[in-house]
């Protein structure tokens, strides 16, 4: 099957958007034992956003604000990929893929666009400008559906630097986030020869949800095996959606497709435990109706179930970050290996605990610019989008 790719405007039919109010007006919400966050999102604040999305949230508003960016479908081998292509006014600009993660999508970087393809206009001092490829991972957005039985990270990558290719882009660079910052990685090690850099963002949870934490501490810190511990308590009581997908995502699925109440509640409380501190809610950290229409997305688009599958796969793939060796294949996906990035490198922890962090993901390998901030966590280009745009376009601009 040829490679084709045509435009594309999302169009959600009006009796869906009647058939989300109408399930949330008879949502049943359990009984209210605690109103705080530590056993998972409290009912009282649960009702309050469900009443929200039902009488206050236009989607078709935000579906207007979507569609402002130019869209496009393509089929990648026989796989659905939705992206944004977005061309900066800057004829020299560098190519930049923007890839999301879970519990997220394509939205996560509306508010950083403009902030990377036009930065004069924004406010931003840079010598470099984008054009932004921003697509949804399959199984996301509207990147359905999952064709193949097993979308793990080395297929996704593929499937992306094939992306790259049909657009006409034989050089490009790379941003992600969460699972975006894994597929990131695999691009270092199967398309290297392509890439004019990787920047990623890290963060705590991200460090602790991927085993990094370490048994022997006697190289740390008292202080720092301080801050080791409250990790620990975060993988201990933060963790347990990342053990029900990688291993029984299908039990979840019907929960998440079936009610949208099961489904909101199932993403704020991952928005809670992943943003800023400092923030007590999350729609104190990243404004709600760009959390609904995220949400939103995932509802009319029934993603509870792909989502959770290809983070399944995410999680149940075999693969050794600390391997010296660069034999392999695009197309495999179990028991592989590869080489340490070769191409230049950025990471940038948000959130704080910045020399800590850098500590604990030395074993990976370090990147050619560490950067530390005290603003985000988990969703930077949402909650700090101004803060991840500059350190973007300062490290490219050492690059290219």
């Amino acid at each position: 099957m040829p490679n084709t790719i045509s435009p594309f405007t999302i169009n959600v039919p009006q009796q869906e958007i009647d058939d989300l109010n109408n399930r949330l007006a008879l949502s049943r919400f359990p009984a209210a034992k605690t109103n705080d966050w530590k056993t998972g999102t409290p009912v009282t604040y649960l009702q309050k956003i469900t009443n929200y999305w039902q009488t206050q949230f236009n989607w078709k508003k935000q579906e207007a604000w979507l569609n402002k960016y130019p869209q496009y479908m393509a089929n990648i081998s026989g796989q659905p990929v939705h992206f944004l292509h977005i061309r900066s006014e800057d004829p020299n600009a560098i190519p930049l893929m923007l890839i999301h993660g879970y519990p997220s999508s394509f939205v996560e970087f509306i508010n950083i666009i403009d902030l990377l393809a036009n930065p004069s206009a924004n406010g931003i001092r840079s010598k470099v400008s984008f054009h932004l490829i921003v697509p949804s991972i399959p199984g996301f957005g509207y990147s359905t559906p999952a064709n193949d039985q097993n979308w793990d990270l080395i297929k996704i990558a593929g499937l992306f630097g094939e992306l790259m290719t049909v657009l006409g882009y034989d050089k490009f660079a790379v941003h992600g986030t969460d699972m975006g910052a894994g597929i990131t990685g695999m691009l270092s090690a199967i398309a290297g020869h392509r890439l004019l850099g990787t920047h990623v963002n890290t963060d705590y949870t991200a460090v602790t949800g991927m085993g990094m934490l370490p048994t022997d501490l006697q190289s740390f810190s008292e202080d720092e095996k301080e801050q080791i511990a409250r990790f620990r308590d975060y993988e201990k009581y933060e963790t347990a959606y990342l053990k029900i997908l990688s291993t029984k995502p299908q039990t979840l699925a019907f929960a998440l497709t079936d009610s949208p109440v099961g489904l909101l509640s199932w993403i704020m409380e991952k928005f809670k435990t992943w943003t800023n501190a400092g923030k007590h809610l999350p729609e104190e950290a990243i404004e709600l109706d760009l959390l609904l229409t995220n949400i939103s997305i995932y509802w009319f688009n029934k993603l509870g179930a792909s989502t959770a599958y290809t983070l399944y796969d995410g999680m149940n793939m075999s693969f050794d970050w600390s391997a010296q060796s660069n034999e392999g294949n695009t197309q495999g996906s179990t028991e592989q290996s590869w080489a340490q990035p070769k191409v230049p490198s950025a990471m940038a922890a948000f959130g704080g605990h910045g020399n800590l962090l850098k500590k604990l993901l030395a074993p990976m390998g370090n990147p050619s610019r560490w950067s530390s901030f005290d603003e985000g966590l988990h969703f930077p280009a949402m909650e700090c989008p101004e803060v991840l745009a500059k350190d973007i376009h300062a490290f490219f601009e050492g690059v290219v």
